[in-house]
C-alpha cells in the first residue's frame, strides 16, 4: 500500500514535504516549481487587480503644520516636572495644576461633534467651483440622489417614506428643560457620513518630549489640502484659547455689567447733584444743606463704586490676556505639489508578493485536498 502511494506521489510529481518531523526545503522548493504556473496565474490576476486600484483610485494631496503651544502648566517642581515630562509622564496635570487643555487631548477635540461641525461649514476654495463653498454644502451638492435611490425609496421603503410623510422631517435637536446649551444634538445621515470622512482625513499627532503638534490634512485638491490644514490649525487654537479664558472671560463680562449698571447710576446722581447745586448755589437754608447733604453723600458712594469697578474691569481685561495662551508656529503650511496617495508603486509591489503568497497557498491547499480525498 505505501509502495503504491509512493509511486503515485512520483508519478504526480509531488513529493514529501514533512520527512521524520522536518521541513525538506528542498522538496518544498520542487513542489512550488513544478506547480509554478499555478503561482504565475495568481500573480498574474492580482497584479491586473492592483493596477486597477492603483490607476482608478482617486489621487490625495496631504498638507501639514507644526505648532508649539504655551506651557500651561503652573508648578512649583522644578527639574521634576522636566524629568518626568521626559519621560512620558506629565506631573502637573496628574496634581491638578494645569487649566486648559492639554495636548493629549488634541486629537479629542479635533474629532469633537462642535469642531468638525465648524469645520466643514468654513468657506474653502475648490477647483471646480466659481466662488468659495463650505465642504458641507459641497457634499450636499455632490451626493445628489439619483435614480436609484428615488427607486428605492418609493419601492422597498415606501411604507417609511409614507411614515416620514405623515410625521414629517426628523427634527435636528430635542428641546431640553434649561437653556439652549441643554439641547440634545441629531445628527442627519448625510452629516454623520461627512463627519466620519473628515475624520479620517484630518489627524494631529503630539510628541510628548518636545510639546510639538504636528496638524495633517488629506484631500483631493493641493489648495483645498491646505486651506483645510490651516482651517483645523485655527479652530483648535480658537477651542484652546476659550477654554483656557472660560473662566477669566466669564468673570469679565460679570464685571462689565456691574460697571454698565452703576455708570448709568453714578451719571443719574452726579447730574442730580450738579444740577441742585447750580440751582441753590446762593441759598442758605438748613433744608437746602440737609439735600445738598444726601446728594452729596450718594454722589460720592457713586463715584467710590464705580470707580472699583473700574479698577476691577481693567484687572479683568489683563487677567484675560494673561491667561489666553500664545502659539508659535513652527512649520507653516505649505501648499502641496506631489500626490501622498495614492502609492501606486508600492501597490504594485505588494500586488506581486501577494499574488505569489496566494498562489503558494492554492498550491497546498490542493495538495492538502488530495490527501484528505485519499485518507477519507
Amino acid at each position: 500500500m505505501e509502495k503504491d502511494n509512493r509511486n503515485n506521489r512520483e508519478l504526480t510529481g509531488e513529493r514529501p514535504i514533512i520527512k521524520d518531523d522536518e521541513i525538506d526545503l528542498i522538496a518544498l522548493a520542487h513542489v512550488i516549481w513544478d506547480r509554478r504556473k499555478t503561482v504565475f496565474y495568481t500573480v498574474g490576476v492580482v497584479l491586473i487587480i492592483g493596477f486597477f486600484i492603483a490607476i482608478f483610485s482617486p489621487v490625495k494631496y496631504s498638507a501639514s503644520t507644526t505648532i508649539l503651544p504655551q506651557s500651561e502648566e503652573k508648578s512649583d517642581l522644578g527639574g521634576l516636572s522636566g524629568l518626568a515630562s521626559m519621560a512620558g509622564i506629565n506631573l502637573n496635570s496628574m496634581m491638578g495644576n494645569s487649566t486648559g487643555i492639554q495636548p493629549d487631548l488634541y486629537p479629542k477635540v479635533i474629532q469633537s461633534y462642535p469642531f468638525l461641525n465648524d469645520l466643514v461649514h468654513q468657506a474653502y476654495d475648490f477647483e471646480d467651483e466659481p466662488k468659495p463653498i463650505s465642504i458641507h454644502d459641497k457634499f450636499l451638492k455632490d451626493t445628489i440622489p439619483g435614480l436609484g435611490y428615488y427607486l428605492v425609496k418609493y419601492t422597498i421603503r415606501l411604507p417609511w417614506t409614507i411614515k416620514e410623510a405623515l410625521l414629517g422631517e426628523k427634527q435636528m435637536a430635542w428641546e431640553g428643560n434649561g437653556d439652549a446649551s441643554s439641547k440634545i444634538k441629531r445628527m442627519s445621515e448625510e452629516e454623520k457620513e461627512l463627519f466620519e470622512k473628515m475624520m479620517d482625513r484630518i489627524s494631529i499627532e503630539v510628541d510628548q518630549e518636545t510639546g510639538l503638534a504636528t496638524i495633517s490634512a488629506e484631500m483631493e485638491e493641493p489648495l483645498l489640502t491646505a486651506q483645510v490644514a490651516q482651517k483645523t490649525m485655527e479652530l483648535l487654537q480658537k477651542y484652546i484659547i476659550e477654554y483656557k479664558t472660560s473662566q477669566a472671560r466669564n468673570n469679565l463680562e460679570f464685571i462689565q455689567a456691574r460697571y454698565e449698571e452703576k455708570k448709568n447710576e453714578f451719571e443719574k446722581i452726579r447730574a442730580a447733584f450738579f444740577d441742585y447745586r447750580n440751582r441753590n448755589r446762593n441759598v442758605v437754608e438748613e433744608r437746602t444743606d440737609m439735600r445738598y447733604q444726601e446728594l452729596s453723600d450718594a454722589y460720592n458712594i457713586a463715584s467710590q463704586v464705580y470707580q472699583n469697578l473700574a479698577e476691577q474691569l481693567e484687572q479683568a481685561e489683563i487677567a484675560v490676556k494673561e491667561d489666553t495662551p500664545a502659539f508659535s508656529v513652527i512649520e507653516p503650511v505649505k501648499v502641496p505639489i506631489e500626490k501622498s496617495a495614492p502609492k501606486r508603486s508600492l501597490i504594485v509591489i505588494v500586488s506581486l508578493f501577494f499574488g505569489g503568497f496566494l498562489g503558494v497557498c492554492l498550491i497546498f491547499g490542493q495538495m492538502m485536498v488530495r490527501k484528505f480525498k485519499e485518507a477519507w
